[in-house]
């Protein structure tokens, strides 16, 4: 079955009316005139009397609950339990302002929660800081749904739950009536689920008493909520429904940011008098919520400053490419031509500036002398379109190509060979990301991957408190569904009965993002011209190139992305069925007093069957994509190269504000943000046509005076300077417009450019016995289970290379083609258990303390049915788990005014997927691209890189297919290199597992195709991960008027076994490989001495970032803070002329937090430590939240309450750091929530 494409339609109009009529129905008239019965009068109809499966906020105390069915999953006092449970009552909710996750969780025991609300990034620590790219369940970034943003005791996201359902839907104050949290494992409490917990949401009932509540809230920045909420009681005592409604249009410090958020809701209660007979009842519910979320999400982190280094003077210490002691210069506002920064052929002073070695002659391989670190690239330009646009104006943009292709030249013999000697090798050039520069200069341990991208940190360059990097080209959306049904049935007066329930969801959500990964980012151009020059200008003292157009923009700041990343979609749909039954024996029943009833006490016995299953569908696809015809002009020497290509992909370039080049520093520059949404449309794209249009002789000599004629080295003779007039670009038609149609996404084109697919389904069906026994007048209460799942799974993905999509890469998405298999890919069965010892210690005393005394230990475990997990070889992976023990006491007074729980817990996270690793497609592609170039190398192949491509009268000195010559080399001695890295490549392959090569796709045998590698469907890397520690919650009623509840945590939490068993060995054998034979010396990108080599390629993909993942292994995880407390307090007065006021305060502390660690050389070669003695450490944080409110009737019939709450009090713009350089500076930082307020008026009827 396929998953529909059909979006969500919410039935608004409906919901409102459907309000109205309620509200001048004639029961409401009557509501309006006739005053409510007092409490005492209340009739029996009006209460509801709960069934075993419910609970109820009514139940509540303040912020104390009593009750939560998460135990044996019935109503169960919470006092009964061992595990770490927590109920967040409504009152609460009120007191704080708190709607949602993103606005509660920094209030409760051992959470975070990311957003620019949060307490904590939760973007890992690893050398970007990414909030655009996917890492949580549902595979999107943290700006669709920032709510699962989420981390628990240290450890990882919790699973949302709705009723003790697993939800993709973020929840919403206006239907929730508490929040129950667990934490750590327990699959008897809430199902299989997150090793760190679940978050369950209750949502609102309908009950036998009319009431009817409307909210209105304004906020900070124009923020506007309203809410309805309107139970209406049909037959008394019988039938009931409820209605609930939401319109939330959010904004936030960043202009233009917003999140508007529409929501209805609807709930029935049923309890049939017909069936209320002999101590029986049957109790029918139903709910239903519908709504859509539209936004343009605020950054809770800085733009990556690739800017500031452009204005850095002096020089500065690090090594060359032999890893010698070098001194660089600051690159001192430089401008640079770009042919003259790719530039290692000619020796020309002041080339070359983005080649760290020369590559010609006897120098080939020595260190460049005017190489510049600081250097990176253009964005994501690899030669495909860049559309320039004004970021200050609507202006249309100018296109152009910096680096054309040369697909028709032809040699002196007029056969094509693809060059134009004329033309060489030409990229714009911007700042490198700091992590790049470290590595470009060989900072102490660059090796390692332990340098970190840099955040803006000067507010001045962009105020990135107050504007969104990206304004208004960015957009998310969510769509969803829900509704359950149950059924209850007891007997005997409760005391045995069966609950049936039903859950349906769908849900949707996706986003579009002009910048991603590592580009969220603030460049500056530093290209002086365009690429439009010529090589041999005939101008004396004349830089080749320098005559190309004018750059207009040179010197200002812009932002950049290709429209690759950073759009995708997920579509989910889940369906639950639960059958859960119980009985109960209570020995004492009757009045029998016995010693030996009151020590058998009650004992019930639970049981669940169920079935969950869920299908999901993710795609990604770029915004923008080229026509055939364009194809057709470039000619690719491949002439099915994939249409995500970097030669078809434009690039949208924004430019902020004017040049800075008349600037000292960025600092002061105030940035504007873009104004306008910028998309690249169809028209023209100014580039070099390679067609052939002279009437010279192409073997006819031409000297190039773009090369000397001789090297400035040693005088040798330069062979490209004494050319043919086949390399003459005059000979060429050459720059000129060349129609270009593009094809954007969002215009009917998203399936035609998405260029990955997933499909999955998986099906759990569970077995539940549980048993909960209360011995001795509840003095000893003992809680044990056992859960038995068969998880099945069912994946199908496709990406350009896979076997169902066109020669140019498009997917195949047609029904009868993207769907999955009838069999099941893979199949986990699991059992796990889970118990708890309660022992009220006081009750073996009776009433002679006022204390009573209870103490608890429970063991727990729990699993994710996550199903379709591989390894890096394609073999399954085991369900990610989770472990946890909590023990510990609490103290209550007798009279219920005050409780202390102290719990010490461990719990252990196993096999999780980790998102810490970046990078992963270059495990594969690294196999891939070296695999081609081993090929190239030996078989001499001239054009692209199969055997079709051979050279039939290879040239010994073609670097295309031959090694070059390094210092104190000859051609033979390169030629004899060449052949012993093939020889060693060729061992490297035979000894790899076999099984490696069919999970990327990968065939090596057959030459007549290029080598591409397909990352497996379901492919994960996992982690383990453990955290100790202790939890404090106190609860105080001190008189009738004052509440309040203080929490504290004190967490360690570590990570290990990061990669698992089988990537682990790959990579250490391939990295063993790499430095210990000729396979490290494999060239790419043509076999120059200086080109790069197969092990500079691993290390600046992945290899670096792993060396730091495994060095991190027994390091705290990132973002930790040792201890966190939270309180808060609320006085309502009664009396006196302060009579119906409340007042509340709130109070955050967190210490200081872990942020790095200084690393050490290591007695072993190639490796290093880290000092875990030692840790770098960011501060502390204290936040201040304070709230007044007033109570009052304003009619017989209606009671107002207006509230006041300021968040985060006395904050102004700040930065907290989260990561940080090998030296202890910090590099990435988080924006520090802003101080925000809300005034909500309430009223009640």
């Amino acid at each position: 079955m396929q998953i529909r494409q059909s979006r969500a339609r919410t039935p608004y109009p409906v919901a409102f009316s459907l309000a109205l009529l309620f509200l001048t129905s004639p029961s409401w008239a009557q509501q309006t005139t006739t005053p409510p019965p007092a409490a005492a009068e209340e009739t029996a109809e009006d209460v509801i009397v709960l069934s075993p499966f419910e609970v109820s906020a009514e139940d509540e105390s303040g912020y104390s609950a009593a009750t939560t069915l998460a135990g044996n999953r019935l109503n169960t006092d919470l006092r009964d339990l061992g595990n770490a449970v927590s109920v967040i009552t409504s009152q609460f909710l009120q007191d704080i302002g708190a709607t949602n996750a993103e606005t509660l969780l920094q209030y409760t025991t051992g959470t975070e929660v990311g957003t620019v609300y949060g307490n904590f990034a939760g973007l890992g620590d690893g050398s970007s800081i990414n909030e655009t790219s996917g890492s949580n369940p549902a595979g999107v970034s943290k700006f669709i749904n920032p709510s699962s943003n989420t981390r628990v005791r240290g450890l990882t996201s919790a699973d949302n739950t709705r009723d003790f359902y697993l939800t993709d839907i973020p929840w919403d104050g206006y239907n929730v009536d508490r929040v129950d949290m667990q934490r750590g494992a327990n699959s008897i409490l809430f199902g299989q689920g997150s090793p760190a917990g679940i978050i369950n949401t209750a949502s609102k009932q309908a009950s036998f008493k009319n009431t009817n509540q409307v909210t209105a809230r304004y906020g900070s920045f124009g923020s506007a909520r309203g809410t309805i909420d309107i139970n209406r009681v049909l037959i008394k005592g019988e039938l009931a429904i409820r209605l609930n409604a939401l319109y939330n249009d959010e904004k936030f410090k960043q202009e233009p940011a917003f999140s508007r958020d529409r929501r209805i809701y609807g709930a029935m209660r049923w309890e049939p008098a017909f069936l209320k007979k002999g101590g029986a009842r049957t109790i029918v519910k139903a709910n239903y919520e519908a709504g859509d979320v539209r936004s343009n999400r605020p950054r809770a982190v800085p733009p990556i400053d690739n800017i500031s280094a452009w204005f850095y003077t002096g020089t500065y210490a690090g090594r060359d490419v032999r890893d010698q002691a070098t001194t660089y210069n600051a690159l001192n506002k430089q401008t640079f031509i770009p042919s003259q920064l790719q530039d290692d052929n000619t020796g020309l002073p002041n080339h070359g500036q983005m080649r760290p070695s020369w590559n010609f002659g006897p120098v080939s391989g020595q260190p460049n002398p005017y190489y510049q670190p600081w250097l990176g690239n253009f964005g994501q330009q690899f030669g495909g379109p860049m559309a320039f646009f004004d970021g200050t104006t609507n202006a249309a943009a100018s296109y152009w190509v910096f680096e054309p292709t040369m697909n028709r030249g032809i040699s002196s013999t007029g056969a094509i060979d693809r060059t134009v000697g004329g033309m060489p090798y030409q990229r714009p050039a911007s700042i490198a990301p700091y992590d790049q520069f470290a590595r470009q200069a060989r900072l102490p341990f660059w090796e390692f991957g332990i340098y970190k991208q840099k955040s803006m940190t000067d507010a001045s360059i962009f105020d990135f408190y107050n504007n969104l990097l990206d304004g208004p080209n960015k957009r998310e959306w969510q769509n969803f569904r829900h509704y359950t049904l149950s059924l209850a049935q007891t007997f005997f007066d409760d005391r045995m009965g069966f609950d049936i329930s039903y859950n349906k969801e769908d849900y949707n959500n996706g986003q579009l993002s002009i910048i991603s990964d590592s580009r969220q980012a603030i460049y500056v151009d530093v290209n002086s011209v365009y690429a439009n020059g010529t090589g041999d200008p005939g101008l004396t003292g004349a830089e080749p190139f320098s005559n190309g157009t004018p750059n207009p923009n040179v010197g200002r700041a812009f932002i950049t992305d290709n429209g690759i990343g950073g759009n995708n979609s997920f579509r989910s749909e889940a369906e639950n069925a639960r059958l859960t039954g119980f009985a109960t024996h209570d020995f004492t029943r009757g009045g029998n007093r016995s010693w030996v009833a009151r020590a058998l006490g009650q004992h019930t016995l639970t049981a669940l069957v169920g079935k969950d299953k869920r299908k999901t569908d993710a795609r990604a696809w770029q915004q923008y994509g080229t026509d055939d015809v364009y194809r057709e002009f470039l000619a690719l020497p491949n002439a099915n190269t994939k249409f995500n290509d970097n030669a078809f992909v434009p690039n949208t370039v924004i430019y902020l504000g004017p040049s800075l080049s008349g600037r000292s520093s960025a600092s002061g520059a105030n940035l504007p943000r873009p104004q306008y949404m910028y998309t690249p449309v169809s028209g023209t794209v100014f580039t070099f046509d390679p067609t052939w249009k002279g009437t010279a002789d192409p073997a006819a000599p031409w000297e190039y005076g773009y090369y000397p004629a001789a090297n400035t080295q040693d005088g040798t003779r330069v062979d490209a300077h004494f050319s043919t007039q086949s390399e003459n670009p005059a000979n060429y038609v050459g720059w000129r417009n060349v129609p270009m149609k593009l094809y954007h996404s969002e215009e009917g084109y998203r399936d035609y450019l998405t260029n990955s697919a997933r499909l999955t389904k998986s099906v759990v069906t569970s077995k539940v016995a549980v048993w909960q026994a209360k011995f001795w007048d509840n003095a000893l209460v003992g809680t044990y289970g056992v859960r038995k799942d068969t998880a099945k799974s069912w994946g199908r993905a496709q990406d350009v290379n896979s076997p169902t999509s066109d020669r140019y890469g498009h997917l195949n998405l047609a029904s009868d083609v993207y769907k999955l298999a009838d069999q099941y890919d893979n199949r986990l069965d699991i059992t796990s258990r889970s118990w708890s010892a309660v022992a009220h210690l006081t009750q073996f005393i009776g009433d002679r303390s006022p204390v009573r005394v209870t103490a608890f230990y429970s063991k727990s475990e729990n699993f994710q049915p996550a199903a379709n997990r591989v390894d890096v070889y394609g073999v399954a992976i085991g369900a990610p788990s989770g472990e946890t023990t909590d023990q510990g006491v609490l103290l209550e007074t007798r009279d219920g005014k005050y409780s202390l729980k102290i719990n010490k817990y461990e719990t252990k996270s196993i096999n999780q997927s980790s998102t810490s690793l970046g990078g992963t497609w270059f495990i594969g592609a690294s196999q891939s691209w070296s695999g081609n170039w081993v090929n190239i190398f030996e078989y001499d192949i001239r054009d692209g890189n199969t055997i079709q491509g051979r050279d039939p009268n290879p040239d010994p000195t073609n670097s295309r297919y031959n090694y070059g010559t390094a210092p104190g080399e000859d051609l033979a001695a390169a030629q004899a290199r060449e052949a012993r890295v093939i020889a060693a490549w060729r061992t490297w392959q035979r000894s790899v597992d076999p099984r490696f090569y069919s999970a990327w796709q990968m065939n090596l045998n057959d030459t007549s195709r290029d080598i591409n590698a397909t990352t497996p469907q379901g492919f994960a890397v996992t982690e383990d991960s453990i955290s100790k520690g202790y939890e404090i919650e106190f609860s105080a009623v001190p008189t009738k008027n004052w509440r309040l509840t203080f929490n504290a945590t004190k967490t360690e939490a570590t990570r290990m076994n990061i990669g698992g068993t089988n990537l682990s060995a790959f990579i250490s054998a391939y990295e063993t490989a790499l430095r210990t034979t000729p396979v490290g010396d494999l060239r790419i990108w043509w076999g120059g001495a200086g080109n790069e080599t197969a092990l500079y390629q691993w290390n600046n993909n992945i290899g670096s970032e792993y060396a730091q993942r495994k060095l991190q292994e027994g390091t705290n995880v990132p973002e930790l803070r040792e201890w966190r407390f939270n309180a808060v307090s609320n006085y309502d007065f009664d009396e006196g002329f302060l009579k119906g006021f409340n007042v509340g305060v709130g109070v955050r502390y967190e210490s200081d937090i872990v942020i790095g660690y200084r690393p050490i050389a290591s007695t072993v070669a190639g490796q290093a430590n880290f000092d875990l003695a030692n840790p770098y450490k960011g501060p502390t944080e204290t936040n201040y939240d304070f709230w007044v409110g007033y109570t009052r009737k304003i009619s017989r019939n209606i009671d107002w309450q207006i509230q006041l709450n300021v968040r985060n009090a006395f904050v102004g713009n700040e930065l907290i750091p989260v990561t940080t350089q090998p030296d202890g500076s910090p590099a990435g930082y988080r924006i520090r929530p802003p101080q925000t307020w809300t005034l909500t008026n309430t009223f009640n009827f």
